[in-house]
C-alpha cells in the first residue's frame, strides 16, 4: 500500500491532468446519455398497472401515443382569446385545441386551453411545443399542467440545487480550518459528479429522477471523505515538515478509514437493486458508481490540489468553532439504559407502523391550474370481447359516478343500441 500512495503523490501532476481530460470527455458523453421520463417502465412486473399496460401494448400496439398540455391564462379579453386559439392551432405538432365558453374552460379571471398532441409527452415534438408556448406567450401570465408539462418540468428545481450547494459551502467555510478548503472539496466532487454522469453511458438509459438528484446525493454521501483526508494531512504536517512526505503518510494512514466508510455506503446503495420498484436499481447503481468515483477522485486528485494550494491554505487559515460535547456525553452515559429501551420501543413501533404506509408509484404535485380548474385524469380499461354484452351496463354504472366526466367505448358509441327518436340527440 505504501508503494501505491507514494506513486499517487509522486505522479500527482500527471494524474490530475488525466482526470481533467476524463472530466472533459465525461462532460461530452453526459449529453449522449438517454434519460427515461416514463416511470411506468420501472413498475414491478406483477403490479396491476404493469399487467394492464403489457396487455394493452400486446393487443393495441398500433394505437398512437397521445399527450396533453393545459394552459391557463389570466385576465383575457374575448379578442385575446380568439387570437390565442388561432396562435395555438398554428403551432406545428398540435393536433387540436379544446376550448369553449362554458364554465369548464372559464372560471373568474382565468381561462383554460387544452392542447392535444399525437405523440408521447417526452417526445421531441412535445418538448418543442412546450418551449414554443412559453416563448410565444412570455408576456402573459400563464400556468401549465398536463402530461407534457410534467415531462418537461425538472424533477429538482434549479433553486434547490443552488440552495443546497450554497448551504454546503457556508457550513464548510464555518467548520473548516481555511477559507480555501471548501472550494478544493467542491472542485474534486464536481469532477467526480461529471465523470459519473458521463459514465452513465454504459446503461441503456437512466431515469429522470436519478438524473436530477444523483449529483446532489453524490456530494452529500462523499463530501466527508475529503474532510477526513485533509484532517489527516494536517496531523501528519505537524510531524513531518516536508509536505510531500506528509501527504504520502496522510494517504497511507487514512486509506483504511475512508475506504471502509465508502464501501459501507456503496454496499448500502447496491441493496437498492432488490427493490420491486426497479427505479431503486437505477438509482442504486448510479449512486454506488458515483460514490466509488468520488473515492477515486479524492485519493488521486485531491492530494495534488492540496499540495498545489498549500501556501494559500496556510495564508487563509482561520479559527474554527470548537463544539464541546462533554456534557452531552455525560448525559447520554447516565441515561444509557432508558435511552436503549426508548430506542427498542421506537424501533419495534416503527416496524409495526410501516405496514400502514401507502405506496404511490406516480405522483403529481398540486399546481395553479389544478387549484383553479381541478385536476383530470384519463383511465384506460381493457376488457375481453366475450364480455361485450355486460360492458354496456357497466359503462352506464360508471357514467352515474359524479367524479367521472365521460366514458368513451365501443359499447356506448358504434355498438350502442338506440331507438330512432334518440338519433338526433346522439
Amino acid at each position: 500500500m505504501k508503494k501505491i500512495t507514494n506513486f499517487i503523490v509522486d505522479k500527482r501532476h500527471l494524474i490530475l491532468f488525466i482526470f481533467i481530460i476524463l472530466t472533459g470527455l465525461s462532460a461530452f458523453l453526459s449529453t449522449k446519455v438517454g434519460v427515461n421520463k416514463d416511470l411506468t417502465e420501472y413498475l414491478p412486473s406483477d403490479s396491476d398497472t404493469k399487467l394492464g399496460m403489457n396487455l394493452m401494448e400486446s393487443n393495441f400496439s398500433d394505437v398512437d401515443n397521445t399527450s396533453t398540455l393545459n394552459i391557463m391564462f389570466k385576465n383575457l379579453s374575448n379578442k385575446e382569446k380568439e387570437v390565442i386559439i388561432n396562435t395555438l392551432k398554428d403551432i406545428k405538432g398540435i393536433e387540436s385545441v379544446d376550448y369553449d365558453e362554458s364554465d369548464f374552460y372559464n372560471k373568474g379571471e382565468y381561462t383554460l386551453f387544452s392542447i392535444n398532441v399525437d405523440d408521447s409527452s417526452d417526445s421531441k415534438i412535445s418538448k418543442t411545443i412546450y418551449e414554443t408556448v412559453q416563448e410565444k406567450f412570455e408576456n402573459y401570465e400563464i400556468y401549465m399542467s398536463g402530461t407534457i408539462a410534467s415531462s418537461n418540468t425538472p424533477i429538482l428545481p434549479t433553486w434547490i440545487l443552488v440552495v443546497s450547494i450554497t448551504s454546503a459551502v457556508i457550513i464548510l467555510i464555518i467548520m473548516c480550518d481555511s477559507y480555501i478548503e471548501p472550494f478544493l472539496f467542491l472542485a474534486v466532487i464536481l469532477m467526480a459528479v461529471v465523470i459519473n454522469y458521463g459514465t452513465n453511458i454504459i446503461f441503456k438509459n437512466v431515469s429522470d429522477i436519478t438524473n436530477s438528484i444523483s449529483a446532489i446525493l453524490q456530494m452529500a454521501l462523499s463530501m466527508d471523505y475529503s474532510i477526513m483526508l485533509i484532517s489527516r494531512f494536517r496531523e501528519e504536517s505537524l510531524k513531518e515538515k516536508n509536505k510531500t512526505k506528509a501527504m504520502k503518510n496522510a494517504l497511507y494512514h487514512s486509506f483504511q478509514a475512508i475506504t471502509s466508510s465508502s464501501l459501507t455506503t456503496i454496499v448500502g446503495l447496491i441493496t437498492l437493486i432488490f427493490m420491486s420498484f426497479t427505479i431503486g436499481k437505477d438509482l442504486g447503481l448510479v449512486l454506488a458508481k458515483g460514490v466509488l468515483l468520488s473515492l477515486i477522485c479524492i485519493f488521486l486528485a485531491l492530494p495534488t490540489l492540496i499540495l498545489m494550494c498549500n501556501k494559500l491554505i496556510t495564508k487563509t487559515e482561520k479559527k474554527t468553532i470548537n463544539i464541546k460535547l462533554n456534557l452531552l456525553g455525560k448525559i447520554s452515559y447516565k441515561l444509557k439504559y432508558p435511552l436503549t429501551l426508548l430506542f427498542i420501543f421506537v424501533f419495534v413501533g416503527s416496524y409495526l407502523l410501516k405496514g400502514n404506509l401507502g405506496i404511490l408509484y406516480t405522483h403529481t404535485e398540486s399546481n395553479k391550474v389544478d387549484e383553479v380548474f381541478g385536476s383530470t385524469n384519463q383511465i384506460i380499461g381493457v376488457y375481453n370481447n366475450k364480455d361485450e354484452d355486460k360492458i354496456y351496463e357497466y359503462i352506464k354504472y360508471l357514467e352515474e359516478n359524479k367524479n367521472i366526466k365521460s366514458v368513451l367505448s365501443y359499447s356506448n358509441t358504434i355498438n350502442e343500441k338506440i331507438k330512432y327518436n334518440e338519433l338526433n340527440s346522439k
